[in-house]
């Protein structure tokens, strides 16, 4: 696999998200129209039901406008028995659905004319306190109105009546009135092509059922305020409890409806009730509605919703793919990447190898790496770390004049100590000992320059720039002396000889930089600051070999005064060099 394959498989993420927008647009439009074919339906049912209810009253109250006009014009008679008999009866012709045609005269005379005997009949409702009541109302209005519900005995039916004063020339003469019977709107609203989870409704006011599909009552158990039921009295749960069931306002439409809506929950189940109020044709609004059971109306969306809900998993687990192997591929390049900062922290020994790679181009630079690695982890043995960091740091190694202070160290009496051990053991004892100087040296900025044998040459001041470098020099003098007796107490523990050891400082000037050929370059010190050091050092075995010191601690005057009294110091004299024209004052540490 190359990386060009591993790239276009870290595109997944991006085409899925591309494909999820794809997916919820779909998803959006088909809700959409899901939700515009289910507001269709409802406007068409709600649409069907006014309509048939209009159609059902409007031309009643037309018939009984243009009765009353024939009565204002004189064509009919109301005083003539026998031809007012036969105009109210010609009048049912008008509507088919009106139960009777009926007039009051103000005696409260009343003819009757019904549609079922084809006959008029005449009745006194002096003492009918209905009767009573619609006179005085309808003697002070001229304006036909449609009246509240009324139960007529005599039908035993509850109907619903439009009243018609006749005003003439200033006097009332009487009240017509056309009665239809409440089974007439119930059929209505009986129209086929409902689904077994549908219905619909239409409730007088808010407490009554005027009528409703499947809706069969007696009406000789109606009561008064009632001429139809009460919701809390019909055998239908679902609709009584319309207003008194948990419910909430639909939230799914957003459009100007010309009606309202919410939703139920009735013994788990939940309905979606559908409702507008149609003025004017009781005293009461009537609300028409319609009622559907949620899961049907929104059979469709859930299924939308399946297919987006399978859909989108689909694309998770796409993009849990792709992540994944996203991070397979990041790992390796991670690796690389944190490796990379550890080496250039100089931190050979912490850097694990990289592992191989299906990736071609990964597996070759995690090979390439492991070389590198390898000869760096080589090369750092004979560097000093140190030192190249610090060259790191500065960016700087050309040769120049600097002061100094110089270190040598050396083991006394190496040689006899050698002789007793074998070279294994040798190497061992002088690889340990150089771990306890180098380290004390380093703890104070210094470089470890050269391993002589078992002597060690250091320098502070170079490559970095450090005014104390006197006082450097002093401390790591110090912490060797205290490294050293430590390591002794355990040698001494083995049954080993301890380690003796001279060290010897001098600061001054000389050259540092890189010195060497063109294949072969040290950055190191040259001059006779490090001929002074080392013979300083040297003059410990005549100075102090009786001193009963592990280590004996030799510095010059110069040295001394830029130390800043970091060490206990005890003058040993003047004493001559070799190579120089004048004596150097010396100071022993105690």
């Amino acid at each position: 696999m190359t990386i060009a394959s591993a790239l276009a498989m870290s595109f997944g993420p991006l085409i899925c998200i591309a494909i999820l927008a794809v997916l919820g647009v779909s998803l959006i439009t088909g809700l959409t129209n899901t939700r515009d074919l289910l507001l269709e339906k409802v406007t068409a049912e709600m649409s069907a039901v006014r309509s048939n209810l209009t159609n059902l009253l409007d031309p009643v109250e037309l018939q009984v406008r243009y009765l009353s006009d024939l009565i204002y014009s004189g064509q009919i008679n109301i005083h003539e028995e026998k031809s007012f008999d036969e105009a109210l009866l010609a009048g049912l012709a008008g509507s088919r659905k009106i139960k009777g045609l009926i007039f009051v005269y103000p005696n409260f005379k009343v003819k009757i004319a019904d549609r079922s005997t084809r006959k008029v009949t005449n009745f006194n409702k002096a003492n009918d306190p209905v009767a009573n009541a619609t006179m005085n109302e309808m003697s002070h209005d001229t304006v036909g109105s449609w009246a509240k519900l009324i139960f007529t005995p005599e039908t035993r039916e509850t109907v619903l009546s439009f009243r018609q004063p006749i005003v003439k020339e200033g006097v009332f003469i009487g009240v017509l009135i056309a009665a239809i019977p409440v089974s007439s709107v119930n059929d209505i609203v009986k129209t086929d092509g409902l689904a077994l989870d549908e219905d619909r409704f239409i409730l007088y006011g808010r407490d009554h059922v005027l009528t409703q599909k499947n809706l069969s009552y007696d009406t000789t158990m109606l009561v008064t305020e009632g001429t139809v039921p009460r919701l809390d009295e019909i055998a239908d749960p679902i609709l009584s409890s319309i207003w008194t069931a948990p419910r909430t306002p639909f939230r799914l439409f957003g459009d100007k409806l010309d009606f309202e809506g919410h939703f139920t929950n009735l013994n788990g189940e939940r309905y979606q009730f559908f409702y507008a109020t149609l003025e004017g044709y009781t005293d009461r609004p009537l609300i028409i509605g319609y009622r559907v059971k949620y899961e049907e109306a929104t059979r469709e969306i859930r299924r939308l919703a399946y297919a987006g809900m399978v859909g989108l998993a689909i694309l998770i687990i796409g993009i849990i793919i792709s992540v994944v192997i996203g991070r397979k591929i990041s790992q390796p390049i991670r690796a690389l990447s944190h490796a990379s900062r550890k080496i250039s922290d100089l931190d050979f020994r912490n850097v694990k190898t990289l592992p191989s790679s299906r990736l071609k181009e990964l597996d070759e630079a995690s090979e390439a790496y492991n070389t590198m690695l390898r000869g760096l982890s080589w090369f750092e043995n004979y560097v000093p770390k140190s030192l190249v960091r610090k060259l790191m740091e500065t960016g700087d190694a050309h040769s120049e004049s600097r002061s100094v202070t110089v270190m040598f160290t050396d083991i006394v009496s190496f040689t006899p100590l050698a002789e007793r051990m074998s070279s294994e053991e040798v190497a061992d004892m002088l690889n340990h000992h150089f771990e306890l100087v180098t380290r004390c040296i380093e703890d104070e900025g210094g470089t470890v320059d050269k391993f002589i044998g078992d002597a060690v040459m250091a320098f502070w001041g170079a490559p970095e720039n450090q005014t104390d470098h006197a006082a450097r020099a002093c401390r790591a003098a110090k912490a060797i002396r205290e490294a050293i007796m430590a390591d002794n107490k355990i040698r001494l523990g083995k049954g080993l000889d301890p380690i003796r050891m001279r060290i010897g400082i001098h600061s001054g000037t000389l050259v540092v930089g890189n010195i060497g050929s063109s294949g072969r370059i040290n950055y190191t010190v040259v001059g006779d600051t490090v001929n002074i050091s080392q013979r300083i050092e040297q003059l410990g075995k005549t100075l102090c070999s009786d001193d009963g010191q592990e280590v004996t601690i030799l510095l010059s005057e110069t040295t001394m005064n830029q130390s800043n009294d970091c060490l206990a110091l005890e003058s040993v004299g003047s004493h001559p060099m070799k190579g120089r024209n004048q004596s150097i004052v010396l100071y022993k540490a105690s």
